[in-house]
């Protein structure tokens, strides 16, 4: 059977309508959404990867096998060259705010690869910008926050979900530098992201509850 054939065939067994309905609700694609389990998917890219397959003969015509496909790449050993280049197959197809944070989650080892990352940010695709701040979130912020910061600072798109993850980006750092991030944020022009970086701070468990009050005073009334 040809991989095609068994990406179909296992995800049309495992969907869910049930499942399906729900994650519509949360999901807005241009893709038909089946209903599964994101562990059952990566645990098929572990068997894919196991027998050999192809990852350019995957399928990515509906939600699930676009995810299945990060998975793969996830699971693969490759070079982070290769995984990159996995992944610009894929990008294309990421139009919704699940599939690119499931996927970004997967391309960890990829550090020599940050200035393709870096260069996301530059997109006009709302989702290859959202991309690029969620993968530089997750593995450098870390290392090099106040960069990381300063690079996201220079976006410019007012797409929904990429001004989310620039908020998303942001209240992480607060856990990481509070009083970089507390003169940081007060020079922010978008009210709507510092708000909500301030409102994310505020839930994490990680920023000190004394400096959490202090953050709520930083918050601007939308005029």
């Amino acid at each position: 059977m040809k991989i095609k054939e068994l990406v179909k065939d296992y995800i049309d067994k495992i969907q869910d309508p049930q499942k399906a309905e729900f994650d519509k609700k949360l999901i807005d694609t241009q893709y038909e959404i089946k209903g599964t389990k994101t562990r059952l998917l990566n645990d098929f890219a572990k068997s894919l990867v196991r027998i050999g397959a192809d990852f350019y003969e995957l399928p990515l015509d509906n939600y699930e096998e676009i995810l299945l496909a990060g998975c793969f790449i996830g699971r693969v050993k490759a070079s982070p060259q290769e995984k990159v280049k996995m992944f610009q197959k894929v990008l294309p197809c990421i139009d919704n705010w699940g599939a690119c944070d499931a996927i970004v989650a997967r391309l960890k080892g990829l550090e020599s690869e940050r200035k393709f990352f870096e260069n996301l940010l530059k997109s006009e695709e709302p989702f290859y910008v959202r991309a690029g701040i969620v993968w530089l979130m997750k593995y450098q912020l870390k290392q090099d926050m106040q960069n990381v910061i300063n690079l996201i600072r220079k976006v410019k798109n007012d797409h929904f979900y990429v001004k989310m993850a620039i908020a998303w980006c942001y209240a992480e750092a607060f856990a990481l530098d509070y009083k970089y991030m507390y003169d940081f944020i007060q020079k922010e022009p978008d009210i709507f992201i510092r708000n909500k970086a301030l409102q994310k701070a505020c839930e994490s468990y990680r920023v000190k509850k004394e400096d959490k009050q202090a953050l709520k005073m930083l918050r601007v009334k939308n005029k």
